[in-house]
Order: structure tokens, then sequence, then C-alpha cells
């Protein structure tokens, strides 16, 4: 067949082909170009198939793994060494031959991945073989010689229950995930090799042999246990685990509906009794929820029901939790506890994590058909790593991935777009989208409020700028850290809001927090909440409203009343970018932006601003850092993005804010019972004047309700005595505040 034929030939097949299987072939073509091959070989293929469906190859082939079979194919590469040669042409047609064998018309990634694996050396467990020659990379962990038949004892082809006995009560409350690994129910694990050893070898020990992973919440322990089931079926296991059956149980799920006395108690005899028998194993997720379930803790609950079989080492049990859980229940109670061989498990790093949602996007795209690209995936898992700080890995990302493919799904669009997935994600967060539109909206307004001064307003801005977008140096710490002393602190609440409502959306996206109140060096607890086992350790405290809502304004008023405790506990908070709460919670303060207020005597002596520029403005900012740091101390000043001592001068712009934002609602007011008001320059320069007592938008509305509507209701003729003027005029005089009829 000549070139041209054989081209011909391959586009054919290529129409038979299957998204995923297009990409997979366009991979190993990549391969050979970037090697700089001459020919296409095996080690192309096999290169390309692991790297973008590793997971697929480590079901596929018994013994394979990934991790290793890597770096072996890469340097192979580099020195040129493709194995034997595997054109494009060959491959696709024997890949059509085994989807036709399967009643299918179009080839997928895993017909191809059958083809390479079995190019390769090696047999797929579909086909009941493993590797029959060398393999042309590590078959476990290096290249080695098997024999065409594989020992039984060695390698069982397919999972049989040992366990004899009929188990309808493990059945009915839990959940058998060996069964579900044998029917492909399971997603497949990436990585997690230690971890899942360390649990192989604590659950063949004679006694306690009872794992416990503890680690924080989404960093895959429930997924660790599902890679078992699938080792498990896969004849992966040492042989005291071969043939075992995996079952989940919720304590919950055992308490519910056990409503006459004693019914707890014969359906744990029977559970365990069942679990007692050879090749059983007990997987209880959120295991600190046994502690008290059905009774009181201690005496007639689920944990005390267990504490026998345990400690008998009659069941093998593998038990989850997060580490404060661990911590308050399972250590609480020692005769449980030491049941129990604690397994960290630790969050995968970025690299593992892209490598778990390669595998998933390759199930949702085989499940669900909607497509996601590489880059896409990169950006996701870096996304969730600077936004999301206070969850973790992989759990995060996943998230993230779902939400992405149902979106296109409810929209019905082939694959996810990267502008649609960047508002999305942005929506899931809290995070301001239109950042540009945003910024300019704040600058607008505090242009026409005039809180701080027009420099001030300037440098904040063009912070969050850096800040909002991602681009600061130290991406841990606050958007911004805004000081305001002096006369300036009047402007606290004002300015909270303000950047609140045009940043975030809503000015009721402020957390405010009085530093005032806490005088002595044990008021930090008001801040950070008490100790396990004191008084108020379970109490909420404000901090954790921005676990919540992480994007917001934390507002810190009156931080020089504070005891210097408190404020050495501030810097480095502000510093570190959290603040670690009673209970050994980090609180994240990475997207919020806070602002701080300090109104004493020694700072309010002398105000200083940013009106200048040059070396002017230069030396204001070292005059009003050198205030503020003899008030607060250098620790906590150091922190600050922005020291600010003055509030703007009132232009055009603030008496336009003041005539459209609150006359003209008043106005609309009486407009609508029948009376026309205008409002003399007079009225708006003695509201001008109010502003320098840092009123928020409650308090300048207050003033209106209480010091202007009053006068202007008692200086209204009532409609019995007179015609009301159809148009009147409200000024201000030495008298005070006066209405009268507008000239005609």
């Amino acid at each position: 067949m000549t070139s041209d034929a054989a081209s011909t030939s391959a586009s054919d097949a290529s129409d038979k082909l299957t998204e995923g299987a297009r990409r997979l072939v366009d991979a190993a073509l990549a391969k050979q170009r970037d090697a700089g091959s001459e020919r296409l070989g095996v080690r192309h293929w096999l290169a390309a198939l692991v790297a973008r469906h590793g997971a697929m190859a480590e079901a596929m082939v018994q013994g394979i793994r990934v991790a290793d079979l890597r770096p072996y194919l890469d340097k192979a590469l580099r020195h040129g060494e493709t194995g034997p040669a595997l054109e494009e042409q060959a491959v696709l047609e024997r890949a059509l031959r085994h989807a036709g064998a399967r009643g299918r018309a179009v080839a997928s990634e895993q017909d191809l991945a059958v083809v390479v694996l079995a190019a390769a050396g090696y047999a797929t467990v579909e086909n009941g073989a493993v590797p029959r020659e060398t393999p042309v990379g590590p078959g476990a962990a290096t290249p080695t010689t098997r024999t065409s038949t594989p020992e039984p004892s060695d390698a069982p082809l397919s999972w049989q229950p040992r366990a004899v006995r009929a188990t309808p009560t493990l059945e009915r409350f839990g959940r058998d995930l060996t069964r579900q690994a044998s029917e492909g129910a399971l997603w497949p694990i990436i990585g997690r090799e230690t971890e899942t050893e360390l649990v192989m070898e604590t659950l063949c020990r004679r006694t306690k042999r009872n794992p416990a992973l503890v680690g924080p919440a989404g960093v895959g322990k429930t997924a660790i246990v599902e890679g078992l089931a699938q080792r498990i079926v896969a004849g992966q296991v040492p042989r005291p685990l071969r043939g075992a059956r995996v079952i989940a149980l919720q304590p919950s799920t055992l308490v519910a509906g056990a409503g006459r006395v004693g019914e707890l108690e014969e359906r744990m005899k029977a559970l365990l009794a069942e679990a007692a028998q050879d090749g059983i194993i007990l997987f209880v997720d959120e295991i600190h929820s046994v502690v008290g379930a059905g009774g009181i803790p201690g005496s007639g609950d689920v944990a005390s029901l267990l504490k026998p079989s345990l400690a008998r080492g009659e069941i093998a049990c593998i038990a989850a939790t997060t580490d404060d859980e661990y911590r308050r229940y399972i250590e609480a109670d020692t005769a449980l506890e030491r049941r129990f061989q604690p397994i960290r498990i630790q969050e995968p790093d970025v690299e593992e994590t892209r490598a778990i949602l390669t595998a998933i996007r390759d199930d949702l795209a085989r499940a669900r058909g909607v497509e996601v690209d590489d880059g896409l995936l990169r950006w996701l898992v870096d996304f969730a790593s600077q936004y999301l700080p206070n969850r973790h890995f992989p759990d995060k990302a996943v998230d993230l991935l779902e939400q992405c493919v149902a979106y296109a799904i409810a929209h019905e669009q082939p694959r996810v777009e990267r502008a649609d997935a960047e508002l999305l994600v942005q929506r899931m967060v809290g995070m301001p989208p239109m950042v540009e539109e945003r910024l300019t909206g704040l600058r607008r307004e505090l242009e026409r409020r005039a809180i701080v001064d027009a420099a001030s307003a300037a440098r904040l801005v063009e912070r969050l700028a850096v800040t909002s977008r991602g681009l600061d140096v130290r991406l841990e710490r606050p958007n911004a850290v805004v000081l305001l002393i002096g006369e300036a602190a009047r402007q606290g609440v004002a300015l909270a809001e303000a950047i609140a409502a045009a940043l975030f959306g809503a000015a009721e996206r402020v957390v405010p927090i009085d530093f005032g109140r806490m005088t002595q060096p044990h008021d930090v607890a008001m801040l950070l909440g008490s100790p396990p086992g004191y008084v108020g350790y379970s109490d909420a405290l404000p901090i954790h409203r921005l676990a919540q809502m992480p994007w917001s304004v934390l507002l810190g008023s009156d931080v020089d009343r504070c005891a210097p405790e408190v404020r050495t506990v501030l810097a480095a908070a502000l510093g570190a970018g959290y603040l670690t709460d009673g209970a050994g919670r980090r609180v994240y303060l990475s997207d919020t932006v806070v602002v701080l207020t300090s109104a004493g005597e020694e700072a309010a002596q002398r105000p200083i601003g940013f009106g200048t520029t040059g070396q002017g403005a230069d030396a204001a900012e070292r005059a009003a850092r050198d205030l503020a740091e003899r008030a607060l101390g250098r620790e906590l000043v150091g922190q600050c993005d922005l020291v600010c001592s003055s509030v703007g001068a009132i232009g055009e712009g603030s008496r336009g804010w003041l005539r459209e934002q609150l006359l003209e609602r008043l106005a609309v007011r009486f407009r609508e019972e029948g009376v026309e008001l205008r409002w003399d320059e007079s009225l708006v320069d003695w509201l001008a004047t109010r502003r320098s007592e840092g009123l928020d938008a409650r308090g300048w509305e207050r003033l209106l309700d209480e010091r202007l509507t009053p006068e202007i209701l008692r200086q209204l003729p009532s409609r019995e005595e007179t015609a009301a003027p159809a148009v009147a005029v409200v000024r201000v005089t030495d008298e005070g505040i006066v209405v009268e009829p507008a000239p005609a």
C-alpha cells in the first residue's frame, strides 16, 4: 500500500472513532513529534495512553503501575528507544475489529487501549491473562519477563467472596464496596499507594487490625477504602485479604427506626455475628458518630456495643474521621481509641490532584458525553488552590469540575468552555465577577462620598486592582488592610459598607468586630474563642462568619483600645493570612478586605493626609505611619497597606451624592403626598458639615428622619387651614431649617 493510500485509509478509520479515541491518537502522534522519531512505535502509544488514561490502564492490566511506567517511558523515548513499530493504520484497524466484536460501530479509547497494551506485551484483565512476554515498560515496578500463565495463588483472575455464611443484616444496613467494584460502579483511584499499603498491612495484623484514617475533610479517606475494594476485586492484595468483602456502614442508619427498647442491641448483635466470619471487613465512615449514637455515651450507644468485638479481635474494621473529631470523640474514649491504629491521610499535592481530575474527566466524558480539555483542568486546580484555602484537595477541585460538567449538560453543550467555567466557579465561591467594573464603581463611590482623601482612595483602588486578580506577591494575605486613624476613623463603617457594596455586591457583607471590648489579655478568647473544655468553647464567633462568607470586609473598630496581646494576635493573623480559633480551625483572611479604625487621642493629634504629590506625599505617608506606630505598635502598622488620617474634601461629586442618594429619596416620599420639595444649596451645605461625624448609611437616614423631616412637617400648613403650596423650598438659615413657598 502506498503512503497516500495508507493515509487515506487511516483518515477513513479515524472517522469511526469517538472524540476521546481521536485525542488518544493525536497524543501518540504528538509523542512521536516531540521525541523526533522517524517512525511511530509502541512506546509512543503507551506513553500517550498512560498520560491520558492511566487509571484505565491500571484497571485493565493486573500489576501495572502508571507512577512507575510513566518515567520509564519518558526516559526510553528521550534515548530514542521507541519499541517495535506500530503504525496508526494498524492500531485503528485492530481497534475497530475489537469494537465490532463488542457490537459497536465506532471504536473508543478503551478499544485503542486494548490494542496498545497487547502490542506492548500486556494482556488485559478482560482477556483473562497477564503480560505474556517481556513488556516494553515495567509491569509492577521494573521490566521483568513473566510466564504466560500466572499461578492461581498469586493472581486470581476473578473475585469470589470467601465469606460463606449469609449476611442479611450487613446487606440491609451496609453497602458492599467490593461488589460495586466488581460491577465497575466505583471511580478509578489515582495514587495513594502508600496509604493503601498501610491499610492492607494493618488489616493483616493478628491484633489491633483496625486502621483509622484520620485527616481533613475532602482529602480522599473514603476513596482510599474504595481503592482497596478495587484492589481486592483485582486480586492485587496480600493473601489474607483475597476474597474479602468490604462493607460500608453508617451509624445513623443503624439507629434509624430502632424505637423499641433493645432493638438497637439486637441489630448490633446480628451485625457483629455476621461480620465476625472470615472474609468480612467493615468500613465505618465518620467513626466519631458512633459515640452517643442510640444511647448515652459509654452506655448503650453504638460505640459501647462495638468495643467488645474490637477488643477481642473478632472483627476487622476500617474507620475514617477528621482530625478534630478524632481528638474530640475517639481520643477522649481511651477504651475505643486504643482499638484503632491511626493512619494520617495528607492532602495530595497539585500534580496528584491533576492526575485524579484527569481520570475523573475521562470517566465523566464516557458517562455524560461532555469534554473538558487539559488546559481547563489545570486552571481549575490552580483556581481551587488559590481561592478555596479553607477546603482540601482533591475534593474542592472535583467539586469545581463536576459543577462545570453539570453546567454544560444543563445547557446542552458538548464541552466546557473556559469563559463559562470562569463565571461559574466565581459564582460558586462568591468571588466578585467583572472586577474592573466593580473597581470603577468603588472609585466613583469613594470620590462622591469623600469618605477618605482622594490620594488614599486612589491607592486603595490600585491595591485592590492587583490583589482581586490574584497578582500580588503573597496571595495568602488579605486583599487590602486599611488603617483609619484620627479624623478618618469615624469613616470606618462608611468605608467598609462602600467596599462591600461596590466590590462584593452587598453592603451587608461586613463582619464587624469591636476590639475596644478586648481590654484584658485573656479577652483574646472574645476574638478566637475558648479552648476545648472551657466555657464558651462551642459559641459562634464573628470570625466564623468569615469562613461562611470569605469574600467580605472585616471591620475592626477601636484597635487602639484593646490589650497589646490582642493586637499581637491580630498582627500575626494579618501577616499569615488566617486566624486560628480555639478549636484549632483556621479562618482564612486571604479573600477579605480588612478595615481597622483607631480614634485614640494620640492618633487624633494632627491629621495627615495624602493630598500632595511627589516627595510631599511620601513624607506625609511616613508621618502618618509614625503617628500610628506610636499608638498601635510597629508590628500591627507594618501589616497595613494603607494608613489614612484625613477625610476627603467636599466637592461637587460629594454634593451630588447628598442630593441624589439622600434628598431625592426624601422628595419622592413627599411627592407621593402631594407636596413638591426643592432643596436650597444652604441645606446641602448644612448636610456637608455633618459628614465629619463619620455617618454610615443608616446614620444619614437617621439624621434625615430625626432632624429634617420633622421640621418640614411642622412648618407645612395643614390642608384644613389653607391649600398646601404646590411647591416648597427647604433652606437653612441662622434660625434653623426653614420651609417656605417657592416663588411663583
